[in-house]
């Protein structure tokens, strides 16, 4: 798979610590645009840096950012530059979308297909079935998120324990 992620949704990654983890996940490709880096902060974009630099993440390459359609999109929605630049991105390659925003994840969801776009606690539930966390680890990573100010859904205990629905 190959995944975008927004800076909500690192955010949220790097606050539990659990970023790095996510990278890690087989056959995944994780990416992240230009406009998405400068909205992590500085912590968070220090830990992506180094993350790249070691090659668990990559930088979407220019020829995939359509600026046109960047334009066409902050044109007609009013969300966050970071999430219509990483839409615009995923409609023109075959890359999933990771968002906990809302609104990014509506407009997402229209433009690219429920199957294509998904949140951070996807994200950990896919590393608990590929054996990088335990579940209980994923939850208190969920509830580091929500501690951290994540506006993230009420989830069970065993909500990232294999066999649940995501």
């Amino acid at each position: 798979m190959r995944l975008l992620i927004d800076a909500c949704a690192a955010i949220n990654l790097h606050n539990c610590g659990k970023l790095a983890v996510v990278c890690g996940l087989p056959n995944t490709e994780v990416a992240l645009s230009p406009i998405v880096v400068s909205e992590c902060g500085l912590d968070c974009a220090a830990a992506i840096i180094a993350l790249q630099a070691e090659g668990s993440i990559h930088f979407v390459p220019d020829e995939e950012i359509s600026p046109d359609r960047f334009l066409e999109l902050v044109t007609d929605h009013d969300i966050g530059d970071g999430e219509l630049e990483s839409i615009s991105i995923c409609e023109a390659t075959d890359r999933a979308f990771c968002t906990d925003d809302a609104a990014a994840r509506r407009l997402a969801t229209n433009l690219l297909g429920a199957p294509r776009v998904m949140g951070s606690l996807r994200l950990l539930k896919l590393s608990v079935e590929a054996s990088l966390l335990m579940c209980t680890d994923a939850f208190e990573g969920y509830n580091k998120m929500r501690d951290c100010g994540g506006f993230l859904p009420d989830v069970p205990s065993d909500f990232f324990c294999i066999g649940e629905a995501a």
